[in-house]
């Protein structure tokens, strides 16, 4: 009988043992899959009052202590150009055509609305002067400044003819496909789509 009762207590030990084994698997696979407290922006519009938006939204996750990482990709890439940069690979007819028509910075993007050849943009800029509010450039260092991560698409940037030395800030901005991206937007908590 005390035989029968110890054997019972130890296949108990052994099913407590190994449910808390399993319980801390368990645990270990959640917080793998778990949400990072990020933000993911991606970028796909090249126009001035839209990557406006994505970094002042950028800018306002930061300061909440979020981490952010933005993705600038097809006419959004263009925002990452360095109007001084210059490119030491051979560009084909297309590609070359596509540079010179796209803009050579964030300052040289458009409005998406009321542009007026410009005059918007402008009419735009002087207000925000007026009202104390930072610029687009403003913004975008103020990003970098905080911690934002910028990720360039690689296919967007073939495509449109830009290289990595191109680039603004080339050191600090990845350079990167698109799984790379979602597999940091599918952790975070936010993504959007500007």
């Amino acid at each position: 009988m005390k035989q029968e009762i110890s054997s019972q207590i130890i296949d108990s030990e052994n099913k407590i043992k190994q449910l808390e084994l399993d319980l801390f698997m368990l645990k270990e696979k959640i917080e793998e899959f778990q949400q990072h407290d990020s933000v993911a922006i991606i970028c796909f519009s090249g126009e001035w009052d839209k990557l406006f938006a994505a970094f002042t939204i950028a800018n306002g996750a930061l300061g909440l202590g979020k981490e952010v990482h933005m993705f600038f990709t097809f006419w959004g890439a263009t925002a990452m150009r360095d109007k001084n940069g210059k490119s030491s690979k051979r560009k084909s007819l297309s590609q070359k055509a596509l540079r010179k028509m796209l803009p050579t910075n964030v300052n040289a993007t458009p409005l998406s609305k009321m542009n007026f050849g410009g005059l918007g943009k402008i009419m735009m800029k002087k207000e925000m002067k007026k009202q104390n509010i930072d610029d687009l450039q403003t913004l975008m260092k103020q990003a970098r400044d905080l911690g934002a991560h910028f990720h360039c698409c690689d296919t967007s940037l073939q495509l449109l003819g830009f290289d990595c030395d191109e680039l603004i800030e080339k050191d600090k901005t990845d350079w990167c496909g698109v799984s790379s991206f979602l597999s940091i937007a599918f952790q975070s908590k936010v993504t959007l789509f500007i």
